[in-house]
Formats: C-alpha cells, sequence, structure tokens
C-alpha cells in the first residue's frame, strides 16, 4: 500500500506525462474537467486499497467545507469545496493526495492554494498527506507550474523532485 508522498507523487508524474503525450487532447485543448477526468482514468489501479475521485465534494454524507486560514471577517469565504483530484479512503480520515489543475490560460490560482494548503494542514479536518498544484500547457505538451503542498506549505524538496520528473 502506498502511503509516502513522494510514491504517490511518482506515480502521478507517469500519468502526467502520460496525458501530455496524448496527441487527440493536445489537438482539442479541452478544459479543465477533460483533462482532470483523463488523470483519473491513467491512475486508475495504480493505487490499490485507494479511491480515485474526482470533483469529490462529500465528506461523509456532508458536503466538503473548508475554513483555512479565516479572520473573522474572512468567514465569508468558507464554504463547499471541489477539489478536481483526490486520491482517498472513502469514509476514513487516510488521505493521500489532492490535486488542483489548471490549464495554462488561467492563471487565477488563489483558490486552489487556499484549498491546497487547508486540506494538506496535518491539525486541519483532512489532512491530506500532499497537496498538488499542477499547471498544465496541453498544446505545448508540458508542465507550466507545479507546486507540492505538505502541511498547508510547499515543500521545496519535493516540489523540486517532481518538476525534475515532468516535462
Amino acid at each position: 500500500m502506498i502511503a509516502d508522498p513522494q510514491a504517490a507523487l511518482a506515480i502521478f508524474a507517469k500519468a502526467v506525462v502520460e496525458l501530455l503525450l496524448d496527441e487527440d487532447l493536445a489537438y482539442a485543448d479541452p478544459a479543465e474537467r477533460a483533462l482532470v477526468g483523463r488523470l483519473a482514468v491513467l491512475l486508475e489501479g495504480k493505487f490499490p486499497g485507494w479511491s480515485i475521485s474526482i470533483e469529490w465534494n462529500r465528506r461523509e454524507n456532508m458536503v466538503k467545507r473548508l475554513r483555512y486560514g479565516l479572520t473573522d471577517e474572512e468567514l465569508e469565504r468558507e464554504g463547499a469545496i471541489v477539489p478536481d483530484l483526490l486520491i482517498h479512503r472513502v469514509g476514513k480520515r487516510e488521505n493521500l493526495l489532492v490535486v488542483e489543475v489548471k490549464k495554462s490560460s488561467n492563471d487565477d490560482y488563489e483558490g486552489d492554494i487556499w484549498k491546497l494548503e487547508g486540506m494538506t494542514e496535518q491539525a486541519g479536518s483532512y489532512g491530506y498527506a500532499a497537496g498538488l498544484h499542477l499547471v498544465i500547457d496541453m498544446t505545448a505538451g508540458h508542465v507550466e507550474r507545479c507546486d507540492v503542498y505538505v502541511d498547508a506549505q510547499i515543500d521545496a524538496g519535493l516540489t523540486t523532485w517532481l518538476r525534475d520528473q515532468l516535462p
């Protein structure tokens, strides 16, 4: 069973490389949801014992929410969250990887970063082992940006390692 963030990211990196080699996707340059869906397909069977979920908005029988880093004045930001891709065990606090994907044409990162920080905070409600912010340029076939979050902040070592794995 995979529980190590770097091992999970290594598997994920191979799926991203395969995604970027898909000529049909490069030609069509579809929306973010299509890219995330294709990544989920490429990851099937690679994480035995874990669920791979896209746009998962539930925590048990409740809507998934996050209150990370909010002051009283910012509580209006609290709300339902829908992460792009999760590798987790449904119904347990065993959370391996949360991924937010953006196309390079969309530079609205603030919400994704807030979500990754909050969902990887070990003292927080979710405690994902790692979070990944991935920005893809599908037509050029490369990753424009990738940052790995561990315990609510960018992990420089894992980020550098992952960048070396990706085109």
